[in-house]
C-alpha cells in the first residue's frame, strides 16, 4: 500500500511538472489579421500552446482570453489582404492571463488559430494540437499503469494480513493443545486421536476461507 502511495505522488509530480512546462516562458509575439472568403484568419504566434477562449459580442468585435501566456515586450501586428481593422488591444489582465480585442467589420466570422514554435498549430474551438494530445494518452496511459500496480499492491497486502491472522491463530491452537496435554496428563490415545482429527478439521476451514478470500 505504501508502495502505492508513493507511485501516486510520483504521477502528480510529474504530471505537474508537465504542465509547468507547458505554461512557464511562454510569450505571445505576433497577431496576424488575414483576410479570408468568409471573415478573417486571426493568427496568434507564440512560444507553446496556450489556452484560448474566443468570444463575439458584436459581429464587428473579436475578444480572445488567453491562460498560460503574457505578451511580450513588443507584439507585432501583421495585416495581410485587410485595411480595415478599426481596432486592436492587447491587454495583460492577470499573471500569464491576456485579453485581446480586435474591431472589424464582420469579425465575428474569424478563425483563430494559435501557431506556436514549439508545437503544432491548432485551431481554436475545434482540436487539441498533436503534442497535447499524445501528451495526454501518455499521461492517461501511466496512470492505468499505476492504479494497475497500485491494485496489486493492495491484494498482496490483504493476503500477507490474512496469512499472518491465519498463522497467529495456529500458533493459539496449538499452544492450547500443548497446556491440555501438561495439566491433564491422563489424556489417552484415543483423546489425542480425536485432537488430532479436530485440528486437521480447523486447518482445512482456514485453508478454504484464505482460498476464497484470495480469489
Amino acid at each position: 500500500m505504501k508502495k502505492g502511495f508513493i507511485l501516486f505522488g510520483f504521477l502528480i509530480t510529474f504530471i505537474l511538472s508537465g504542465l509547468a512546462t507547458f505554461a512557464s516562458g511562454n510569450y505571445l509575439h505576433t497577431i496576424t489579421l488575414e483576410k479570408s472568403n468568409t471573415g478573417y484568419n486571426v493568427i496568434l504566434g507564440s512560444d507553446s500552446m496556450a489556452k484560448v477562449m474566443k468570444k463575439t459580442p458584436s459581429d464587428n468585435e473579436l475578444v480572445l482570453e488567453l491562460s498560460g501566456i503574457t505578451s511580450s515586450d513588443t507584439v507585432n501586428a501583421l495585416y495581410k489582404g485587410t485595411n480595415s481593422i478599426d481596432g486592436l488591444v492587447v491587454e495583460n489582465i492577470d499573471s500569464n492571463k491576456l485579453k485581446i480585442t480586435v474591431n472589424a467589420e464582420n469579425i465575428k466570422n474569424s478563425t483563430v488559430i494559435i501557431n506556436p514554435i514549439n508545437g503544432q498549430s491548432a485551431i481554436v474551438g475545434e482540436s487539441l494540437p498533436v503534442d497535447k494530445v499524445l501528451w495526454i494518452g501518455f499521461v492517461m496511459a501511466l496512470l492505468a499503469v499505476i492504479v494497475k500496480v497500485s491494485k496489486k499492491l493492495t491484494e498482496e497486502d490483504d493476503r500477507i494480513l490474512i496469512k499472518k491472522d491465519i498463522k497467529d491463530r495456529e500458533i493459539e491452537l496449538y499452544r492450547r493443545y500443548r497446556n491440555e496435554m501438561v495439566t491433564n496428563p491422563s489424556i489417552n490415545n484415543r483423546q489425542d486421536m480425536r485432537m488430532k482429527r479436530m485440528l486437521k478439521k480447523i486447518d482445512r476451514k482456514i485453508d478454504e476461507r484464505l482460498t476464497s478470500s484470495i480469489l
